[in-house]
């Protein structure tokens, strides 16, 4: 469970498994908004949270259709409940991953695995 930056709480889940993705519920509303989702072969890894923006970081690495290596970075407007923005990155270029699952709130924060 995430808190908002206006208080509000959103619950957050997923796995690093084949058709993994990251699912957001709002339990005032009972809602569930799926904040990714990169395909075959391409498996969430690491989500981070930016507090102070409500947004929400998913990186997802993978073997693309078992051929092409592939990230995608997904950003995710958990106020909006939107995804803000969808694209393939180059791995080197983001943060290294915590190396064991745990939850900080805070600005850049992570839950990872």
């Amino acid at each position: 469970m995430l808190t908002l930056s206006d208080g509000s709480k959103v619950i957050v889940s997923g796995a690093q498994v084949a058709g993994g993705l990251i699912a957001v519920r709002y339990p005032t509303t009972g809602r569930v908004s799926v904040a990714a989702t990169a395909g075959d072969y391409v498996y969430p890894s690491d989500v981070r949270m930016n507090a102070q923006g409500n947004l929400l970081y998913v990186k997802a690495p993978g073997i693309a259709a078992g051929i092409w290596q592939e990230t995608w970075l997904f950003e995710y407007d958990l106020r909006t409940e939107r995804l803000v923005t969808r694209q393939q990155v180059v791995d080197d270029a983001l943060p290294a991953e915590c190396p064991e699952p745990r939850l900080v709130i805070e600005p850049k924060s992570f839950v990872s695995r």
